[in-house]
């Protein structure tokens, strides 16, 4: 999965597509799971970075805490299929949960326990 920032910043996705020939005229559709809002950007080039391919894009539609559905077309054929998640949070270290503070946590002695026959 791709993580990209919350901003309409210039961003680059690296990725692994089919293959590294002809490496201009991509075009890229992107969709919010969820609400199907989606944005095409076309006319987009691609440079070869050792094993990856990067793809800088402009995006207007990214949302904090969004998922999205990546489809990279090439002459109106698939040239790469992915997913990526809206966050703001840059530090690797740091555990990401979708979840945070939605939940209590169920306690050993708290009145939520019950027994099973």
């Amino acid at each position: 999965m791709i993580r990209l920032l919350p901003n309409s910043n210039s961003q680059t996705i690296k990725i692994i597509p089919r293959d590294n020939t002809s490496l201009s005229n991509i075009s890229l559709i992107i969709t919010e799971d969820g609400t199907n809002k989606s944005e095409t950007l076309t006319s987009l080039s691609a440079t070869v970075n050792g094993n990856f391919t990067h793809v800088p894009i402009t995006s207007t539609i990214l949302k904090e805490g969004s998922s999205y559905y990546l489809q990279f077309s090439k002459n109106s054929s698939l040239w790469y299929r992915d997913k990526a998640y809206v966050t703001s949070q840059t530090n690797d270290e740091v555990i990401h949960t979708l979840n945070t503070n939605q939940y209590d946590q169920y306690g050993e002695g708290s009145e939520d326990e019950y027994i099973v026959l």
